[in-house]
């Protein structure tokens, strides 16, 4: 196989499968790369963190450009990995975030207590910014055996 492109639908699948997105962010002089966690959602990638310094690049200028890779069962010599570009958009009806928010609960289910009680504190802490992001390019590639 060595590289191969991936077709939309498996772009689909490791979108649909995997958790962790890493997105880069850029206002003015300042570049940030972030991993968080994310959930597939009618065509959309989603999520839900704090307010902060990704926040706060992504208001000031929404294109972003973002990374996933599935790598976790394979390790580094067979990978899908997904990436494209952007517009983040925070999404602030309750209604609107809570029809992703219950599927990236479901995703994040095996968290252990720790990681679920230190999340929770940490919105109570610092506030819950749910965010979507509407592709506006995405491409795939993969790596394996022939």
């Amino acid at each position: 196989m060595g590289f191969q492109d991936l077709m939309p639908q498996e772009i689909e699948l490791v979108l649909d499968k995997e958790r962790v997105i890493r997105i880069g962010f850029s206002a003015g002089d300042e570049q940030f790369l972030v991993p968080v966690f994310y959930v597939f959602f009618d065509g959309a990638l989603c999520g839900l963190t704090t307010p902060g310094r990704k926040t706060r690049l992504a208001e000031t200028n929404p294109a972003v450009s973002f990374q996933v890779d599935s790598t976790f069962v394979t390790g580094p010599w067979e990978w899908a990995s997904v990436s494209g570009q952007g517009t983040f958009a925070r999404v602030v009806e309750p209604s609107e975030f809570a029809r992703f928010a219950g599927k990236l609960q479901l995703k994040l289910g095996d968290a252990p207590d720790w990681a679920a009680l230190m999340l929770q504190d940490r919105f109570a802490q610092l506030g819950l910014y749910a965010w979507r992001i509407e592709m506006t390019s995405v491409s795939g590639r993969a790596h394996g055996p022939d």
